[in-house]
């Protein structure tokens, strides 16, 4: 299998997901606000807990970009663009729904905070071989 030059995606949880699971969340997130609003007895609150969910969960509700080439990828969300070079990451771990770029070969606490998690979208085999080819020590 021959590696591209550009490998590029996108994944929005929101439109993929059944509709029910999206309108349960979206309920308890409006619940949630309405319940600090009462709570505190001032609909500041309410709009802040609102904001504060819905920023939390941007990544569910919200688009993300990815774009993989020779030197590294860039992730792009909410206009906001991280891009990270293959040099930095040592491990490279494989779930279900994505894979994790950690900067150590063995994991840590930290990694969450270190690490990268690039989420698929149909196109597994071909994250995965991409990025094997291009981690160093894979």
């Amino acid at each position: 299998m021959a590696v591209a030059d550009v490998l590029r995606w996108q994944v929005h949880p929101l439109r993929w997901e059944p509709p029910v699971k999206s309108a349960l969340l979206a309920g308890l997130i409006l619940a949630s606000a309405a319940s600090a609003a009462i709570g505190f007895e001032h609909w500041l609150y309410g709009a802040f807990s609102l904001i504060v969910l819905v920023i939390a969960l941007s990544r569910y509700f919200f688009p993300t970009q990815y774009a993989l080439n020779g030197e590294g990828f860039v992730s792009a969300h909410l206009g906001l663009s991280r891009r990270r070079s293959w040099a930095e990451f040592q491990r490279v771990d494989e779930y279900r729904d994505g894979i994790f770029l950690g900067p150590f070969t063995r994991s840590g606490r930290l990694d969450s905070f270190r690490g990268v998690f690039l989420r698929f979208h149909q196109n597994r085999e071909e994250v995965v071989y991409f990025v094997r080819h291009y981690v160093p020590g894979q």
